[in-house]
């Protein structure tokens, strides 16, 4: 029986490499929009950041990442702060870009409680947000964006839970992905993806 020809055995290879490059799809591609792309995401009561200054919802284009966080978290908190602060960095000084971090545990989470935690990570409140205010507003904005965050409290003893997921949104408000806050490839996924996004702006 004859062997296939290296002709064959390259036009098959060629065949199979195209195959496998449309399954995959182009890897500049823009992220989706996740839901219906006629919705945008709710308005919230106006917040105060880390330095006290009052903050509403953005009326400008930006490209914004979202994550519902405390500082008196004990667990993943700081992994996806220090994970934030990668992306953070990488867009230092671009202004389309801004993250949004919720404190969920508004009775302690002050201004000044949080302006503390910004100078431990190194955070620039010129790309970056500490949003602290009523608990029960802000357990009502993670609904918005389709993430956990609550108080599961039990006996009068309260029990702050949040997922460790952060949120890409789009300069229309629309919600483009969600990522996991504790992963490096995850987060070199969001930066990418954020690059993505710029292009098209």
């Amino acid at each position: 029986m004859r062997t296939p020809s290296a002709g064959l055995w390259i036009g098959f290879f060629l065949v199979l490499l195209w195959s496998c490059q449309n399954t995959i799809g182009d890897a500049t591609e823009v992220p989706p929009v996740l839901g219906q792309a006629s919705v945008e995401l709710p308005n919230w009561s106006p917040l105060v950041t880390q330095t006290g200054a009052v903050y509403r919802k953005s009326t400008q284009k930006k490209i914004q990442v979202v994550d519902f966080f405390f500082t008196g978290c004990p667990t993943i908190c700081p992994k996806m702060t220090s994970h934030l602060v990668t992306v953070q960095d990488h867009f230092q000084g671009n202004g389309q870009v801004e993250i949004l971090s919720f404190s969920i545990d508004g009775a302690n989470d002050t201004p000044e409680v949080l302006l503390r935690y910004a100078k431990n990570y190194n955070i620039k409140e010129n790309q970056w947000k500490l949003l602290t205010g009523n608990p029960e507003g802000i357990f009502a904005i993670s609904k918005g964006y389709k993430v956990m965050a609550y108080n599961d409290e039990f006996a009068g003893e309260r029990n702050l839970v949040h997922d460790g997921t952060f949120v890409l949104v789009d300069h229309n408000q629309q919600i483009r992905g969600y990522y996991d806050g504790l992963d490096d490839a995850d987060t070199q996924r969001l930066i990418t993806d954020i690059e993505k996004l710029l292009k098209t702006l």
